[in-house]
C-alpha cells in the first residue's frame, strides 16, 4: 500500500493496544494490597498518533479568514503511566480503588468487543464484494 493503514490494520494496533491495557489494569487490581502501590493505566493517546503517523490529517477547509483552525491535540507515548487523579489512598499508601479498575476493565472490554465486531463486519463485507450480488 502507499502508507496508509487499512481497516484491518487499524482494528488490530487497537486490538493490540486493548490487550495491553487489560494486562495493565489486571496487575493494578492483582496489587490492591501491595503497601505503597500506585495505579497505572494506558493513555489513549498512543493509539491516536499511531494511527495519524500513518495517513493524512484530514482538516477543515477554512472558507474565510476568521473561521477557527483546527488545533493538534497532544498525546501519549503509550507507555504505562501512574494514574494523574487518585480516587482514595488506603493508611498502607496503596492507591488502587478496585471498583474504579473493574469500570476500566468493562470499558476496555466493551471496546475490544467493538473492535472485533468492527472486524467481523469488514470480513463479511469484503466476502459479499468477492461473491458478488449472485
Amino acid at each position: 500500500m502507499d502508507g496508509k493503514l487499512s481497516i484491518t490494520d487499524v482494528i488490530a494496533k487497537r486490538m493490540q493496544w486493548l490487550t495491553a491495557r487489560q494486562n495493565v489494569l489486571t496487575k493494578n487490581i492483582a496489587n490492591a494490597d501491595t503497601p505503597k502501590y500506585i495505579p497505572h493505566d494506558l493513555k489513549d493517546g498512543s493509539f491516536q498518533r499511531a494511527v495519524a503517523r500513518q495517513s493524512q490529517p484530514i482538516r477543515p477547509a477554512a472558507t474565510n479568514s476568521s473561521h477557527i483552525q483546527g488545533v493538534s491535540m497532544g498525546g501519549s507515548d503509550g507507555r504505562a503511566r501512574e494514574q494523574e487523579e487518585l480516587y482514595e489512598t488506603a493508611p498502607a499508601g496503596n492507591a488502587v480503588v478496585i471498583e474504579e479498575q473493574l469500570v476500566k476493565m468493562t470499558q476496555n472490554q466493551t471496546d475490544f468487543q467493538t473492535m472485533t465486531q468492527l472486524y467481523r463486519k469488514h470480513v463479511a463485507m469484503i466476502r459479499m464484494a468477492l461473491k458478488g450480488s449472485a
